[in-house]
């Protein structure tokens, strides 16, 4: 509604052009504007006050004949017309930005919400890590898989889902596979430990999909417990990572 309002405010008439001045008489009514005598101006200017009377003739034949102060009020007031229907023009053309952001806002966060559905819906642990490690999304399953209540894990560090003795090779295996992100399905790698918010470790096994975002690289990590029936990768497996 208020947006509406806005564009009522900014749909006026158009102010008409006014005569076209040449840069030396836009001078003179500026200089005039000032409340410089005609000798005051001609000294500015470096002409002979003859040549500042016959500027002042040009600018009668294109504004009409007024006086000095009508002329110089109407030029000022064609002035403050113009920069006000430029402000509106400015301001419609940000009021259409503004719209086109909310519209794509509100996309995205539809997508967001359908997509959230459907990772809770996911009968696996489902994180989505961005390029620098951080946790951007995770569904039900994992927080319960890594003891976290709902939302704790968002903004964490996906360094914390492994023991501490192998976070450093786990950083540099993230950034090798940023590097040259490929589709990664469960049991096509070594499985490896993985921690719980108690501290209590267990073996997993992950797939992991990369998606390049206007934010950056976004990394899909279905993980799976591998303490738990139904998993095809053997816990014997377990990728040493300090190696």
């Amino acid at each position: 509604m208020l947006r509406e309002m806005e564009r009522n405010s900014l749909a006026r008439v158009e102010p008409e052009s006014g005569p076209t001045l040449s840069t030396r008489e836009e001078q003179l009514l500026n200089l005039a504007a000032q409340g410089l005598t005609d000798n005051a101006i001609a000294l500015k200017l470096g002409i002979s006050l003859a040549t500042v009377g016959t500027y002042w003739g040009r600018v009668r034949i294109k504004m009409g004949p007024l006086n000095r102060t009508e002329l110089v009020a109407n030029y000022l007031q064609s002035q403050g017309s113009r920069a006000i229907a430029q402000l509106r023009r400015e301001n419609e053309s940000l009021l259409a930005q503004l719209d086109e952001h909310a519209r794509t806002a509100t996309m995205l966060r539809a997508s967001l919400e359908m997509f959230q559905g459907l990772l809770e819906t996911a009968p696996d642990a489902i994180v989505l890590v961005n390029e620098r490690g951080t946790i951007d999304l995770a569904n039900e399953q994992a927080e319960e898989m890594f003891g976290y209540v709902k939302g704790e894990l968002l903004g964490k560090s996906v360094e914390e889902l492994v023991p501490e003795r192998f976070r450093v090779q786990h950083v540099a295996n993230r950034e090798n596979y940023n590097a040259k992100p490929v589709k990664r399905r469960m049991g096509e790698h070594m499985a490896t430990m993985a921690r719980r918010k108690d501290g209590s470790e267990f073996p997993m096994a992950t797939a992991l999909s990369a998606t390049n975002t206007p934010g950056g690289l976004l990394v899909t990590c279905i993980i799976r417990d591998l303490t738990k029936p139904s998993v095809d990768v053997s816990p014997t497996n377990l990728e040493r990572e300090t190696s």
